[in-house]
């Protein structure tokens, strides 16, 4: 959360927009039975962050964590059932709620060991 709110700082400097909305894969195995299986689960979640009133970091950060937990809970509905729902003007050349995505991938890394030589 910390780096998706730094990143939403980030755009809204460079692009001067207050309103923030930032897309966001999801592994979509919400359930113990199907973290084994062989497929593709993944939905997008849609992340709006608010940035008007110049909030402090840590403020921010508890309007990026609201928002989060509140997607996360929300995170079987598809993609495309809220697209549908909301009916945005639609332009082929872009996502229709969202222009940019963050996506942070946890993978298992192994200890680095340096060894100094005589």
């Amino acid at each position: 959360m910390v780096l998706l709110a730094a990143y939403q700082v980030l755009l809204s400097r460079y692009s001067g927009q207050r309103d923030v909305v930032v897309g966001s894969p999801i592994a979509g195995r919400t359930h113990r039975q199907t973290e084994g299986l062989i497929g593709f689960f993944v939905n997008t979640l849609v992340l709006r962050t608010d940035l008007s009133a110049d909030p402090s970091f840590v403020e921010l950060l508890g309007r990026v964590k609201e928002v989060t937990l509140g997607a996360y809970a929300h995170q079987d509905l598809p993609f495309e059932k809220l697209v549908a729902e909301l009916q945005p003007e639609r332009d082929l050349s872009r996502q229709p709620l969202f222009q940019v995505m963050f996506a942070v991938h946890n993978t298992a890394y192994e200890t680095l060991t340096l060894t100094v030589s005589p």
